[in-house]
């Protein structure tokens, strides 16, 4: 499992699976909207892997490391209005999971990008990227990063705004 894929097979033997078939796997992968696993046939044997948004380690994503800030067409962050004061002075948080998670656009976006939220944070990943800050991107074009102590502080913000009006909020 050196590239984090495991046998579908293997999985549906778990009690957990509740006698699924690979073909419920094959619906749930295909109608993710997120692209967060990925299946592949190896040796006749269908395999899964998570791609990214999971917040358990996982052995090895295929992240590819950004080298050049041109790489990114642009770092949004999806989050709620509810959430801004506390983003304004704290930052943005990885929260339990391993990567802090940016669209590299907004519209018609699905990975990256989550549906509920109704504000969006662009990050400078030029001046991110001067300061030390490692970004990859995951197989499904999210950008990702761990931040610093897992956050990317408000100093990193370009753009603050709410996403139906395009109102520029201030930090």
């Amino acid at each position: 499992m050196k590239d984090g894929y495991v046998d579908v097979e293997d999985i549906l033997e778990l009690p957990e699976a509740n006698n699924k078939t690979e073909q419920h796997v094959r619906n749930i992968v295909r109608k993710d909207d997120k692209r967060r696993f990925a299946l592949r046939e190896s040796r006749g044997i269908l395999q899964i892997k998570a791609t990214q948004g999971h917040s358990l380690e996982v052995l090895k994503l295929e992240l590819k490391p950004v080298t050049h800030y041109t790489e990114v067409r642009c770092a949004v962050h999806g989050t709620r209005i509810r959430n801004w004061e506390s983003i304004k002075s704290k930052g943005i948080s990885k929260m339990g999971r391993k990567h802090i998670h940016f669209a590299q656009g907004e519209r018609g976006v699905k990975s990256g990008f989550p549906p509920y939220c109704d504000m969006a944070i662009e990050v400078d990943v030029k001046k991110a990227m001067n300061d030390g800050i490692k970004f990859y991107i995951s197989e499904n074009d999210v950008v990702l990063t761990e931040g610093r102590n897992g956050h990317i502080l408000p100093k990193y913000f370009k753009k603050a705004y709410k996403i139906n009006t395009r109102e520029e909020l201030p930090f």
